[in-house]
Parts: structure tokens; C-alpha cells; sequence
């Protein structure tokens, strides 16, 4: 009987250990499905890695991005915000969640999504010199967005000022910024 429970407990500490990697396998091979073109197959790799780990953020933000390449949007929508709940600092899927609320025109709700990714913080240098998204400075820049739509002209400001701190150069921020000093806006 002891034998037993320990057998049990031996296989259940191997699954444990080996669940991350084999949903990670299922993920590569959904990517590489999607790659070439087979939606279809990528989405049942997705579900099977999903009915391994159902709480997998990478396993909801693959199968998000095929339903909206698939112009399925409500599924895309459910799935990204699935993503979102079961990892809050997954920084892809809650930059893409809050693009499509802005698309929506839910800026409140976009603002949420883009301020989980500036808490983030800004990139490191050299992950932008080897052409790494920048989930942070692109959220800053919808951010600005959003802020600029709802209104709320002293955050916008902030944010404007954070740009042009950690990403100097980039996009129309310093204008943006010295047209709100003078009180002019769009």
C-alpha cells in the first residue's frame, strides 16, 4: 500500500513538473501551424495545450490572435481577456486587449490595460536594439491616446513627459507636450 502511494505521489510530482513544458511544446507547434497558414490545426493545438493548463496566459493570447486573424472578434475579445486574468503582467495580451477597446471605443476600460503595462516599467536598452516590441512605450503612446480622449488633460500631460523622458525622440511627443503647456489642444 505504502508502494502504492508513493508511486502515486512520484507520478503526480513528474506531471507538475512536466506540464509547463509540454504545454510549451503544444504553444510551438500552434505557432508553427500558424505560421504556414493552418488556422484550424493551430486553434486544436491551442485547445489541447488549453486542456492541459486552462489557466495558461500564453496558451489564451495564441488562440485570441487566431480568432482575430479570423475576424472573430467577441471570441478574440473573451479570449484575450482570459489571458489578462490569468497573468496580469502578460504585457502582449493586455497591450492587445486594450487596443481592441480602444478600436471599441472603450477608453476607460483601454486605460486599465495600458497602465498595467507601463507599471511594467520601460525597456531595456538592449532588448530595443534587437528590435523587441515596446509594449511600454506603445502603451505610453495609447495611453496618451486615451487620456487625451476622455480628457483627463492632466494625465495626458504626465504621460507625454514620460515619453519624452524614456524614449526621447520618438513620435510627436514633445510637440504634443508644448502645444498642452501653451493650452492649445487637438
Amino acid at each position: 500500500m505504502a508502494n502504492t502511494c508513493y508511486s502515486v505521489l512520484i507520478i503526480m510530482a513528474a506531471l507538475a513538473v512536466l506540464r509547463p513544458l509540454m504545454v510549451a511544446q503544444i504553444l510551438n507547434r500552434a505557432s508553427a501551424y500558424s505560421a504556414v497558414g493552418q488556422t484550424e490545426e493551430s486553434r486544436r493545438q491551442c485547445n489541447k495545450a488549453l486542456l492541459i493548463d486552462s489557466d495558461s496566459s500564453q496558451a489564451w493570447y495564441e488562440l485570441a490572435g487566431i480568432y482575430k486573424a479570423a475576424g472573430e472578434r467577441e471570441m478574440a475579445l473573451a479570449a484575450y481577456q482570459k489571458a489578462t486574468q490569468t497573468d496580469r503582467t502578460d504585457q502582449a495580451a493586455q497591450f492587445e486587449l486594450g487596443t481592441m477597446y480602444v478600436e471599441d471605443g472603450l477608453h476607460e476600460l483601454a486605460i486599465l490595460c495600458f497602465e498595467q503595462v507601463r507599471a511594467s516599467g520601460p525597456d531595456r536598452t538592449i532588448d530595443l536594439r534587437r528590435g523587441a516590441v515596446s509594449y511600454h512605450r506603445d502603451s505610453l503612446d495609447m495611453l496618451a491616446l486615451c487620456y487625451e480622449k476622455t480628457g483627463n488633460l492632466t494625465k495626458l500631460e504626465l504621460i507625454l513627459a514620460e515619453l519624452r523622458v524614456f524614449y526621447p525622440g520618438h513620435g510627436d511627443a514633445e510637440e504634443r507636450l508644448a502645444r498642452l503647456k501653451s493650452g492649445q489642444t487637438r
